[in-house]
């Protein structure tokens, strides 16, 4: 008896052990796609002029789209690429990327997002990823190193605890992707795909433990928001609802932009030429800050 489950400990083992080194080999080969690493900045800038705040854009009476331009200084130069957010595979945005990458031949990439696993050839990058999926598959297919320009989660995250309470953080990093993705299409399951969110979202020091279930959002939110839709029919896509959470997402979206200006104006530091892309109004809110920046000497 003891042999035998010997033996089937044996046999599950090396069962296991294949089946990682499949995945290993499918993710070296790039058959599997990965997660682009953060970019870590040396330091976090301090700049002359502020990325314009998401007050300031709600006032602004439009611009165009997608929301472009180019930049250099020295040897170092970025094209900026700003679309908005697309799934679908026919979006003439992706004839902008298309051209913007052909003619500017970047040697490094910065995306919004973390993106995720994606099997190639067999799940569409677009579909996927949305427009981050069309620019990973060209720097995938022309050999360009890539990087998420987002913060480390971690540190996001010990900046929102300085000003707001932890549930409510935790309220706020549950609910984001579910706001965001609703655009798309309404989940067959809301509660399953938030609790999912819940779950992966909120596991980080200071805030872990703080949102555990579905109810305590239905709690915060019919407390906080009962002039609103139920969350399950909500999507950031004009906003999110007035109060914390607006407060929460306005000043998460800020040190998400300071961030990626950082990033973008070290690596033209170095001489790169930075391909970036992120939302429209990201790239128009920017805009300034950076060229501001790099008219110092």
């Amino acid at each position: 008896m003891n042999r035998v489950f010997i033996n089937g400990l044996k046999i599950i083992g090396l069962f296991l052990l294949g089946f990682l080194s499949v995945i290993l080999l499918l993710m070296y080969t790039g058959v599997i796609w990965r997660s682009p690493e953060h970019y870590s900045v040396a330091a976090v800038k301090d700049f002359k002029q502020p990325v314009m705040s998401m007050e300031e854009y709600s006032n602004v009476p439009g611009h165009r789209r997608p929301y472009t331009f180019h930049l250099s200084k020295g040897e170092g130069e970025a094209y900026i690429v700003g679309i908005e957010h697309t799934k679908d595979t026919n979006d003439p945005q992706l004839d902008t990327i298309n051209r913007i990458w052909e003619d500017f031949k970047p040697n490094v990439v910065l995306v919004e997002g973390r993106l995720g696993f994606l099997f190639s050839g067999i799940q569409d990058p677009v579909k996927t990823h949305g427009e981050g999926g069309r620019v990973i598959s060209l720097a995938r297919r022309d050999n360009v190193k890539f990087y998420t320009w987002e913060p480390l989660k971690q540190d996001e995250v010990n900046m929102m605890l300085k000003r707001f309470p932890a549930e409510k953080v935790a309220l706020f990093y549950s609910l984001r992707p579910y706001l965001s993705n609703y655009r798309y299409g309404r989940p067959a399951n809301p509660t399953k795909n938030l609790q999912g969110y819940i779950d992966s979202r909120t596991d980080y020091d200071g805030i872990r433990g703080e949102i555990t279930t579905v109810a305590q959002v239905d709690s915060i939110w019919a407390a906080d928001y009962p002039q609103e839709k139920d969350w399950r029919d909500s999507t950031d896509q004009f906003g999110w609802p007035k109060g914390e959470l607006s407060e929460m997402a306005a000043y998460s979206n800020e040190l998400r932009n300071i961030h990626m200006c950082t990033a973008i104006l070290e690596l033209m530091e170095q001489g790169k030429k930075v391909f970036v892309s992120m939302g429209s109004s990201h790239a128009y809110r920017i805009e300034n800050t950076l060229k501001e920046e790099l008219k110092k000497e």
